[in-house]
Parts: C-alpha cells; structure tokens; sequence
C-alpha cells in the first residue's frame, strides 16, 4: 500500500504487519540528512561500524554528533502514525543509520530474522515497531528492505519462523518510510548494484516493557526537551542512557 488515510494504512498494518508512507521526507530534508550522513562519516569514522553483508555500515552515535537526525525520531508524517498503531504507552528505543555500498559481483545470502518477539495483549500484538527512512532510491536494481507479511490472526500465534518464501521487497524513492512489526520475519536483500543505499532505522516500543537495547546514549537535548509529548517519548531510558545521566549530571 502506497497511500491513503490513516485508518485505511492501519488497516493495511493490521492485514499485512507493515505499510509504505511514500513522500514522507522533503527534498530539503533529505538533503540535509544525506549532508549530515556524509559529515559524520568523514569527522567520526570509528563510529562506524562494518558489518559485512556486501559494504554494510552502520553507526548507533549519530544523535551524539549529528542532531539534524532529530527529526526521524518524530517526524509528522511518521509519529502520529506510528502512535495510532502501538498506543499511549509509546516510547523511543533505538536509533542507526545505515549504509549499504555498492557491490560488483556475487551478493550475499540475505539473513531473514524477527527482531523482537510478539505482544500478546496488543490489539495488534505489536511489542516493537520500526520506521525505515529511506535516504535514497530504492528499486529492483538496488540493495532493499524486503518483509514476510503476517496479518493479526498470524501473528497471535506467535510465530517464530524465517520462512521467506512470501517475502516481498518494499521499494520506494528517496523520502519513503517503511514501518513494519519488528516481530516479522525481514531481511536487507543486497544485490550486485551501482548504487549506495542509504537508510534510518528507528525503533519504539512501549514504557511497561523492557528497553530493546542499548546501542544509543540519548543526548539531554532530547531527555529533556521543551516539547512535553516529545520527551514523553525519551521517559523510559536504556541502561547507557540511564548511567550518563545519572553519573554525568
């Protein structure tokens, strides 16, 4: 699904566990993020980690360093959405932004997995959900997101499996979000490509559950912003968080 009202995208997350919000990020803002991509790199290279999988890198620092990626964390075309699907208790978990370099020859097997288990309880037993910023073009020539979708009913059997025969590779140009239960089974699908591709991958989930991780230290700037329903998101801190905080006043 590619647009739509809210309830028609909710109803599309309900039958398929995920949907595709096309045009989310401006042209300015995607190019200031890609800027800001690019600058990171360059200044703080340590902090990005190669992880494989055909030119895969990927940091967990740049809400430390580059605050333009605030706005993926609660961005208006994405948030109220996102709200409307998890519920009231929602919280913010983790932060990264990717790279996956081109790539000549033979590509990789893609890794099928599930992120984080199912919420029974959830009207869409849905424990976490993740937002995928897509920074550049992504189609059948590139490197892509791909997802076995399940609907509720699936779900509530709390699946586990990797089965990725009914995979589907979610395409979209640059500015599309992808949100989709970290509870299906997803993969990165890396091809022989020309092309880069680049990404935001943030995750929430809710404040009564245990944190997801703890890749991110979240910088005071959002711990403790102005906007109350912005810090509401930063009130249930990862353990890194929690000790800088706490240690560092």
């Amino acid at each position: 699904m590619y647009a739509g009202s809210m309830s028609d995208q909710v109803e599309f997350f309900r039958r398929n566990g995920y949907c595709v919000l096309p045009g989310v990020l401006s042209a300015a803002e995607l190019q200031i993020l890609n800027q800001a991509l690019d600058a990171d790199r360059q200044k703080h290279p340590a902090l990005w980690m190669q992880r494989g999988e055909g030119g895969r890198f990927q940091s967990v620092s740049v809400l430390l360093t580059q605050p333009a990626f605030d706005l993926t964390l609660f961005h208006p075309g994405v948030l109220p959405l996102v709200r409307e699907l998890m519920g009231e208790e929602l919280c913010f978990e983790e932060h990264s932004v990717m790279v996956r370099e081109a790539l000549e020859g033979e590509p990789p097997a893609a890794t099928w997995h599930r992120d984080t288990a199912h919420l029974p309880d959830h009207p869409l037993v849905l424990r976490n959900i993740s937002a995928v910023f897509y920074l550049t073009n992504v189609d059948e020539g590139t490197h892509c997101f791909a997802v076995v979708p399940e609907d509720v009913e699936a779900k509530r059997k709390l699946p586990t499996d990797h089965d990725a025969v009914c995979g589907r590779e979610l395409h979209g140009r640059a500015g599309t979000v992808i949100l989709f239960n970290a509870g299906s089974c997803h993969a990165g699908v890396v091809k022989a490509s020309a092309r880069d591709r680049r990404t935001v991958h943030v995750y929430y989930g809710h404040r009564s559950q245990p944190f997801l991780s703890n890749f991110n230290i979240v910088p005071r700037r959002l711990t403790g912003h102005l906007d109350p329903q912005i810090r509401n998101l930063f009130s249930r801190p990862n353990l890194n968080t929690a000790l800088v905080q706490e240690n560092f006043p």
